[in-house]
């Protein structure tokens, strides 16, 4: 069965964001964990397999997430964001729990960068200049019910508490037994 927990912890996580994200959509929207499953790829699965599970994870529920892929440099601009943040994840694999926790944060903030940046070059609402970058970067269309920021807040969040729960399942905590006189003992 342990062999098998990281990957039931995944799939139960991403059900329960899902979930959670569905259920407040106007407060918590892309409160979604992918970026950071592709952040925490490394810890999953050495080699390849470490890219490829979130991959294949992410390519079944992209679709259900947004409906059709109809956009050819939305799923590519996508799919680079979620590539860096995986290499972000393997550069600090084995750097310690408090450096991936802020790689968590840093790596919500390089996807929003990518994402939000390829938006504001292929979109014409946005201004191509130091105006129009900081309004898709942080206030979004004019218009808009959320602003930008709102998108990388969520992001972050899940991204963190994500990131957080997958660290804690990693370690190897002592298991209590339980001795004659009724104390227990770490063994």
């Amino acid at each position: 069965m342990n062999r098998y927990l990281p990957f039931c912890l995944i799939l139960g996580l991403l059900i329960a964001f899902r979930i959670v994200g569905s259920a407040f959509p106007e407060t918590l929207p892309n409160f979604q964990p992918l970026a950071a499953l592709f952040f925490c790829g490394a810890l999953l699965a050495p080699g390849w397999r470490g890219c490829a599970i979130p991959f294949g994870i992410w390519a079944i529920t992209y679709p259900l997430g947004i409906g059709p892929v109809t956009s050819a440099p939305i799923f590519i601009t996508t799919l680079i964001a979620l590539a860096t943040t995986f290499f972000m994840g393997k550069a600090l694999a084995d750097r310690g729990a408090t450096a991936l926790m802020v790689g968590s944060i840093a790596a919500s903030l390089m996807f929003h960068l990518i994402t939000n940046g390829a938006a504001w070059l292929g979109d014409p609402m946005y201004a191509k200049s130091l105006t129009g970058l900081w309004q898709s970067l942080w206030t979004g269309p004019v218009g808009s019910p959320l602003p930008s920021w709102v998108f990388l807040r969520n992001l972050s969040a899940a991204n963190f508490l994500f990131t957080g729960i997958f660290v804690c399942a990693q370690y190897r905590f002592p298991k209590a037994a339980v001795t004659i006189g009724g104390a227990l003992a770490a063994k």
